[in-house]
C-alpha cells in the first residue's frame, strides 16, 4: 500500500497520536531510560494496618488543596517476652502506646499478624551457646519436602 493513501485514511487525531508517540520514543535515548523500577515498602503499621488518610489543606482564602495525611511509621525493634527474641517491625508511634499498654502478643492477635514470620535476633543465653558451638543458626525446615520416604516403604 502507499503510505499516503493510508496516511489519507486515517482521521486527524490518530494520526496527531501516532506522530506524538513515535516523536517520544525516538527522542528517549536507552541511556535515559530508567534502568529499574524503585519501589518502596507500603507506608502500613504491620500490626494495627494503619495508613494513609486523604485530607484536606485550607488556605487563607479558604481554598481546598487535597493532601495525603501520613501516619507516623517507624522501624522498631521491639523486645518480644513469649519468645525472648527481639523483633523488627515497621509500626506506628501511637501502636507503640498500645504495645505498652496490652503487650505485642495481644496487639500481634488483633491484627492477625505472625510475629515468627518477622526478622528476629535472640535474646536468649541458650540461644547465644549454641551459636557460638556451632558457628551458625539454625538450618530451616523445608516446608515442601515429603512427610515420609516413600521408596523404602514400597521396597
Amino acid at each position: 500500500m502507499n503510505s499516503s493513501f493510508v496516511a489519507s485514511t486515517m482521521n486527524l487525531s490518530s494520526r496527531a497520536k501516532v506522530g506524538e508517540l513515535s516523536n517520544s520514543l525516538n527522542s528517549m535515548s536507552v541511556a535515559s531510560r530508567p534502568a529499574r523500577l524503585d519501589v518502596q515498602m507500603s507506608r502500613k503499621c504491620a500490626l494495627t494496618g494503619k495508613k494513609a488518610n486523604n485530607g484536606y489543606v485550607v488556605t487563607f482564602s479558604h481554598a481546598r488543596n487535597k493532601v495525603l495525611q501520613q501516619p507516623n511509621l517507624q522501624l522498631k525493634k521491639i523486645f518480644w517476652e513469649k519468645e525472648n527474641r527481639i523483633v523488627k517491625i515497621k509500626v506506628a508511634t501511637s501502636t507503640l502506646k498500645t504495645i505498652s499498654k496490652i503487650g505485642l502478643d495481644a496487639v500481634a492477635k488483633r491484627g492477625g499478624v505472625d510475629l515468627y514470620s518477622l526478622p528476629y535476633t535472640d535474646v536468649s543465653p541458650a540461644r547465644k551457646d549454641w551459636l557460638a558451638e556451632n558457628n551458625k543458626p539454625p538450618k530451616k525446615k523445608n516446608k515442601r519436602a515429603m512427610k515420609k520416604n516413600t521408596t523404602e516403604e514400597s521396597a
